[in-house]
């Protein structure tokens, strides 16, 4: 028997008389030394799993005693034990929240609760700024400073409740001044913060009493909610992932998961059947730990529409396989198992139709999606003649040969395609194709011209909305503006990208209720910002109440819009609608050094979503197997890099997803630069980083980039030679690492030795110097050396060169490795590194040693 008892300052009867009956008392040491608990029947309360692992290895006629602070059925520990599949029984005991409630007669039935412990403060402040009651659990570091300096100028009220029960118990009410002029010293450790509208001895503090005990209509707290993909805010959120692990090898490739996708996933980790229908009703996407069948047979019972049940995937357990059972697409199983398949070496076996092939799924491109979805994607997938219509250059995917894109012609660079539907280059069957037996309408206009073929509607996000309003309006005025106008201009709601106002709105709660109904960004423009714009219908009353003479109109084209619908009024608000030009997209993606497990998810994405990829031979081979089988490839020779570039920039302008690769960082001696400097008007230009040369060399050696460092390129080809001197110089003087780029070449073979020979003017003869050639490929090469021994000719175009500063050292790892640091000099170390004395002195201190004396050159006296 488990029987957990909560507990707030003090220990009654019978919580005394238990404890001293039990096989083993679990709690704080606090608790276990108030109760006199002998060392060999105590657990102290740490992380949860060594507790359960103690409780399951008792006998099952064993008595446990748990003592959890406050009450362990609120943000306590009684869902961990039962998520282990331990029964429990519970002592409750009042929260520390309903204390500090208590300790100032505040009723808490209308307020929000937010766990700060371990997700950092920015629900905390979120749901503060919109909510007038709010009580948050905090941690240190997330305490009531720092969410007094989040909300300055709110005007809140903070009650501060600490140790809450105990003796020593603390209840300080606080004005935002002197919540934020609180030193150190007078911030409790854990303490729960409440944070008002108004002071606790103002009427209005009592609010009204609810219909639903912590006002369910207002923004919820950080505990994301599934089927949805905004926070409540309007923000993207990222999807909620539970994991289903009934074994200790599932729950070890569980970790490895979780430690690929950089996320904490939710555990089921009880009996099966019971995980899964937990997970089904919490989760976004769920990963089964268990036998494909089983998986299946469990939660068959559950599926109910493709469009809102979670993705499953199920991996074995070994680790081998990640195969999507369910919601491939639209619950997003596909892309989680390629995510685990590439994060923890497995494969992902992805069986729909679509993906197999290389083709676009139509409700997986990010936009809005109505009609006969399969029976277009059915004749696409049979290579039937299809229709893509789309009015203006919105992106289009890789498609293969038998779908016609149709539509606007090409348009001069900077300007918006023409307006109305798109037109076939020709009559129907003119250009020798067969009429078409599907189509895809492309269009963000309410009307679609009729047609007798199976039809699928795409709503593209490309409207603007802005909106002014009086303080307090509430959400359904302002939604039924909204809805009005958007009928009036024929346009559709599903295509609505962005809600926009005046920053003095940005915490009009109508305004952030409606962003996300709409499931859009609420995004707010200073004054300043706002006065810029032409705004055809400015007005001196609201420049009076605003600072600025148009809100709605203003904030369209703020957000980069062009004004379609001018201001609307109702009795509180305005309204006004403008489109987002459309663009094609050029992505100049960095692939790294050549490593495939350190290409980024986002080239990888630029590049499998591409209708063109573009670049040197090379690099495009590189990815080769990355590209849809429906794309176009230009890969060219070395020396050619203008007319790559501006075949890139000129796909991008005919409204093309284009993916121009190069190696390592595009910003770094690649072509972010030169596509930047040729012109890139009237497209979007989407600079994606990638792990540099410099970087992956840097961690091959060591960690000789420790400390500050020079990146120059010794190629005389675009720079001026005495200039490059010069550079070598400065950094050699400054004592900075440097590192070479296209450090040699056939007929370049001078430069190298010439800059070693700058160095070693302010450098000694022991300097490391290493180089890396043809870094994390099979022929990867790493050589060490020192200024007084390297050779030149170790050097090729494939090759980078480090040299180190005056305090970079040989160091030796655990497995003998020879390593190379340049020492940070953090304070702490105590002047060692690895066996070696270190320079290391405090700002405003002298030197521990001289420079020469760490040298060894001299012995000062």
């Amino acid at each position: 028997m488990i029987r957990v008892h909560g507990y707030l300052g003090r220990i009654d009867e019978r919580l005394r008389r238990e404890a001293a009956a039990a096989d083993l008392v679990v709690g704080g040491r606090r608790h276990l030394d108030a109760l006199a608990v002998p060392e060999d029947r105590r657990l102290v309360l740490g992380p949860i799993g060594p507790a359960v692992e103690a409780m399951r290895a008792l006998p099952g006629d064993a008595r446990v005693v748990v003592v959890a602070s406050g009450d362990p059925l609120f943000f306590g520990v009684v869902r961990r034990l039962r998520a282990a599949g331990l029964a429990v029984e519970v002592v409750p005991e009042i929260t520390s929240v309903q204390a500090a409630f208590a300790a100032v007669a505040v009723p808490w039935d209308d307020a929000q609760i937010v766990n700060a412990h371990s997700r950092g403060i920015d629900a905390a402040v979120r749901v503060a700024r919109n909510h007038p009651k709010v009580a948050v659990l905090t941690a240190p570091g997330r305490g009531v400073r720092e969410i007094a300096e989040a909300l300055r100028g709110a005007g809140k009220t903070y009650v501060v409740a600490a140790r809450m029960g105990e003796p020593d118990e603390r209840v300080d009410v606080l004005s935002e001044d002197r919540a934020l002029a609180l030193g150190a010293d007078e911030v409790p450790g854990l303490h729960v913060v409440l944070v008002l509208d108004h002071r606790p001895d103002e009427a209005a503090v009592l609010g009204v009493t609810p219909e639903i005990a912590g006002d369910a209509a207002e923004p919820a707290d950080d505990e994301q909610r599934p089927g949805r993909n905004r926070a409540a805010d309007g923000s993207d959120r990222e999807p909620i992932i539970g994991q289903v692990c009934t074994t200790g090898r599932a729950r070890a490739n569980a970790d490895r998961i979780d430690e690929a996708l950089s996320v904490v996933s939710k555990r089921y980790v009880g009996g099966a059947a019971a995980g899964l229908a937990a997970a089904w009703g919490e989760c976004d996407l769920i990963v089964s730990h268990l036998a494909l069948g089983a998986t299946a047979r469990m939660i068959a019972p559950f599926l109910a529409d493709k469009r809102t049940d979670p993705g499953v995937v199920v991996v074995d357990e070994a680790g081998r396989f990640a195969i999507p059972l369910v919601g491939g697409h639209i619950g997003g199983a596909n892309e989680l198992a390629r995510r685990i398949a590439d994060g923890i070496g497995a494969t992902a076996v992805v069986s729909t139709a679509t993906d197999s092939l290389g083709l676009p799924a139509l409700d997986q491109l990010g936009w809005a999606v109505s009609g006969d979805v399969a029976a277009v994607t059915g004749a696409i997938l049979e290579g039937e003649p299809v229709d893509w219509v789309r009015e203006r250059l919105w992106r289009v995917p890789p498609l293969p040969d038998t779908v016609r894109v149709t539509g606007p012609r090409e348009v001069p660079a900077g300007a918006d395609a023409p307006d109305g539907p798109g037109v076939p280059d020709g009559p129907e069957g003119a250009d020798g194709r067969p009429p078409a037996v599907a189509r895809v309408v492309v269009t963000d206009e309410l009307e679609v011209p009729a047609s007798g073929l199976s039809t699928v509607v795409l709503r593209p996000d490309s409207l603007v909305v802005g909106m002014g309003c009086n303080k307090g309006t509430d959400v359904e005025e302002l939604r039924g503006l909204l809805e009005e106008t958007l009928a009036d201009a024929g346009l559709a709601v599903e295509s609505v990208a962005a809600l926009c106002s005046a920053d003095v709105k940005v915490g009009e709660r109508g305004l952030i209720r409606l962003a996300a109904e709409l499931g859009v960004p609420y995004r707010v423009f200073d004054a300043q910002t706002l006065d810029a714009q032409d705004a055809p219908n400015a007005s001196e009353v609201v420049r009076a109440e605003v600072g600025t003479g148009s809100v709605s109109e203003a904030s369209v084209l703020a957000a980069g819009a062009r004004l379609v619908v001018p201001k609307r009024k109702s009795r509180n608000a305005t309204c006004a609608l403008g489109r987002i030009p459309a663009r094609g997209v050029l992505h100049v993606v960095g692939l790294g050094p050549g490593a495939r497990d350190l290409l980024t998810p986002r080239a990888r994405d630029a590049v499998r979503n591409a209708n063109l990829v573009v670049g040197y031979g090379p690099y495009v081979r590189q990815i080769r197997d990355l590209v849809s089988p429906n794309a176009d490839v230009l890969a060219t020779r070395m020396g050619t890099e203008e007319q790559r570039t501006a075949a890139a920039i000129d796909a991008a302008r005919r409204g093309l997803d284009v993916a121009f690769v190069c190696g390592g960082d595009p910003a770094i001696y690649a072509m972010a630069s030169p596509t930047l400097e040729m012109g890139t008007d009237g497209i979007d230009v989407d600079i994606i980083p990638g792990v540099t040369a410099e970087l992956a060399i840097s961690g091959i050696l060591g960690a000789p980039l420790g400390h500050d460092h020079a990146t120059i390129s010794l190629s005389d080809l675009h720079t001026d030679w005495d200039l490059i001197c010069k550079r070598v110089r400065a950094a050699a003087e400054g004592d900075f690492v440097i590192t070479f780029y296209n450090p040699r070449s056939r007929t370049r073979t001078h430069h190298l030795p010439d800059a070693l020979a700058i160095i070693a003017q302010h450098r000694g003869p022991d300097t490391p110097v290493a180089c890396v050639a043809q870094a994390e490929r099979p022929q990867q090469k790493v050589t060490m050396s020192t200024l007084a021994e390297f050779r030149p000719e170790w050097v090729d175009m494939n090759t980078m060169v480090i040299v180190g500063s005056d305090t970079t050292r040989f160091v030796t790892s655990g497995d003998g490795r020879r390593m190379i640091v340049t020492p940070r000099d953090y304070h702490w170390m105590e002047g060692r590194v690895s066996g070696e004395n270190r320079l290391n002195y405090r700002h405003q201190d002298r030197s521990r040693m001289s420079r020469a004396e760490y040298r060894g050159r001299t012995k000062e006296k």
